[in-house]
C-alpha cells in the first residue's frame, strides 16, 4: 500500500485488516464486511459514497504531495 492509499483509509476508517491492499479493503466497504468500520462522521454514508470520498482522499494527496515535491525541487535549482 503506498502512502495516499494508506493516508486515505486511515482518514476515514478507524478499523480495517492491515494485512489487505488498499483495493481489497475498497472491496470490502463495497461488500459492507465488518472487518471495515467508518469514522463516525461518515458510518451511515453509503458504501459507493464512502469509496469515492477514500478515492478523492487518494487523489488529492497525491496531487499534493507532487506540488510540494516539484517545488522542493524547483528551490534547489
Amino acid at each position: 500500500m503506498n502512502t495516499a492509499e494508506r493516508f486515505a483509509i486511515n482518514e476515514w476508517l478507524s478499523e480495517y485488516p492491515e494485512d489487505k491492499t488498499y483495493d481489497e479493503i475498497m472491496d470490502l466497504i463495497y461488500e459492507e464486511d465488518e472487518s471495515v468500520i467508518p469514522w463516525e462522521l461518515v458510518e451511515n454514508h453509503p458504501a459507493a459514497d464512502l469509496i469515492q470520498i477514500m478515492y478523492n482522499t487518494k487523489t488529492h494527496f497525491e496531487f499534493v504531495t507532487k506540488a510540494i515535491a516539484e517545488e522542493k525541487q524547483n528551490e534547489s535549482i
